[in-house]
């Protein structure tokens, strides 16, 4: 990867896939990983970029509207279905400064994953993933081949310190 797409990539955040052609006219599904739908709404231009191929690039969005199993979105150098299947497989980047403000204790996802946990002083793993439940999400926190799962509620994270990347939490009470 050169040093103008790392710096890209690091500067923004991936906020979906592509990961099908839909209908005849260079529409796209689009699988989206955030939560902050307001996002989508003002999408103008776009870096896509495909970690397998190691290509990426920019292009201009469109449109993008809800569909029956995920968003579509359509791209205006990309009027043909063969030409929107070259791009299945590009995850969608937009810069950070794009991203909306956050409230006091929110935050996105990769900042947390990869962030070592304590629990009452001991580190119990890093945070591998997270899963919402829908009420809240989950750590998923993992040291050598456990995996523990860790409610992400103010009941049980004391402190979150992104700079040293670390959370302490303090024990769950049912193990």
């Amino acid at each position: 990867m050169n040093e103008k797409v790392k710096k890209i990539l690091e500067s923004s955040l991936s906020i979906g896939v592509l990961s099908k052609a839909h209908g005849l006219n260079g529409e796209l599904r689009f699988v989206v990983f955030t939560n902050i739908l307001e996002l989508l709404e003002d999408l103008d231009e776009v870096f896509l970029y495909n970690d397998r191929e190691k290509r990426g690039f920019y292009l201009e969005v469109e449109s993008i509207r809800e569909g029956p199993k995920s968003f579509l979105i359509k791209f205006e150098e990309f009027d043909t279905r063969e030409e929107a299947e070259k791009l299945v497989g590009f995850e969608v980047y937009v810069p950070r400064d794009k991203l909306p403000e956050l409230a006091e204790n929110e935050y996105m996802y990769d900042e947390i994953e990869g962030c070592e946990v304590f629990e009452d002083g001991e580190d119990i793993g890093k945070v591998v993933d997270i899963i919402d439940t829908g009420a809240n999400e989950v750590l998923v926190v993992r040291k050598d081949k456990k995996e523990k799962l860790v409610p992400f509620i103010k009941d049980y994270i004391e402190e979150v310190d992104l700079e040293r990347r670390e959370i302490k939490v303090r024990k769950l009470e049912w193990i």
